[in-house]
């Protein structure tokens, strides 16, 4: 079966197309979400064309916020939009920053070896668990407006946010714990079938993360983890080998690579890398010539 990748972008143009023409096999499928207020790119994109992959850009996207449930629901669409069109072997979502840093003979080898794993990493330091209570026992309000926007209503809604907060942690209310909730990189490859349940739980998970701080980062984990699929983590123990992504959470936030970082980047056993930027077209440049060979 081919294999779909969801893309999920909101600016670097240069980047995003030397992606899509890294993806630009016929063993692929492409679904693209830009971001409703990145109309330059959408215009730009829309005129590009992939010669052998199916390439399907959604024509009604929304507004997406960091660390708000707009990013679980672009997941959604995008998955519910390469599933009507399935069955594939796995759905791989990136960023519109991401590249792979393998060819696409070595990635489809890789997967089909690896058939029936699910590559979802999960953080499991202490330091990642006290974070995910925080965020999960509590009600965060206006997570639409946590970054940028009208400096009024940012404002004013991080005033009335953090209120609420000190209410939450003075009387210690806690949201009730429904599920065993878990936490990690949002970016992931995993089967149709996962694909499948984690549709069907599409109600539940927008109802419970309406409210929780960054659910991209917890709400497929947190889905996983308590279904029959848990068993098919390729890893549990490191998050970066488990979803086979290149990240540099020490440098950066995530850091971004830079021309100097090639080596690096050659030597890598993992399949994708993120992040990078239009600042380091050198860097791009080479690795979209050596894995597109």
């Amino acid at each position: 079966m081919k294999h779909a990748y969801l893309v999920i972008a909101h600016g670097e143009p240069y980047v995003l197309e030397a992606l899509l023409s890294m993806l630009d096999d016929e063993r692929n499928d492409v679904y693209l979400h830009v971001d409703k207020r990145a109309c330059e790119l959408f215009c730009r994109i829309s005129l590009f064309s992939m010669k052998k992959a199916g390439f399907y850009i959604l024509q009604n996207p929304i507004k997406v916020c960091w660390g708000d449930i707009s990013l679980v629901k672009v997941e959604y669409l995008l998955f519910q939009a390469a599933f009507q069109n399935g069955p594939y072997a796995y759905y791989h979502l990136l960023s519109g920053v991401d590249l792979p840093i393998q060819s696409q003979d070595y990635i489809h080898a890789f997967f089909q070896e690896n058939e029936g794993h699910e590559f979802v990493g999960f953080w499991q330091d202490n330091a990642h668990r006290r974070d995910l209570d925080r965020k999960v026992s509590r009600y965060y309000l206006f997570t639409e407006r946590i970054k940028g926007g009208n400096v009024f209503f940012h404002s004013a809604s991080s005033f009335t946010r953090n209120i609420v907060l000190s209410l939450q942690k003075i009387s210690r209310y806690r949201r009730p714990h429904e599920l065993e909730f878990r936490k990690g990189p949002q970016w992931s490859s995993v089967t149709h079938a996962f694909v499948e349940y984690l549709i069907a739980k599409k109600p539940f998970v927008l109802k419970r993360f309406r409210y929780t701080l960054c659910p991209d980062e917890i709400f497929l984990q947190t889905i996983l983890w308590n279904s029959p699929f848990r068993h098919n983590v390729y890893s549990k123990k490191d998050a970066e080998t488990s979803c086979m992504r290149e990240i540099d959470w020490k440098r950066g936030s995530p850091y971004v690579w830079q021309d100097a970082d090639y080596e690096e980047l050659f030597r890598s056993e993992k399949l994708f890398a993120r992040k990078f930027s239009s600042a380091s077209q050198g860097l791009i440049d080479k690795i979209r010539k050596h894995y597109s060979e």
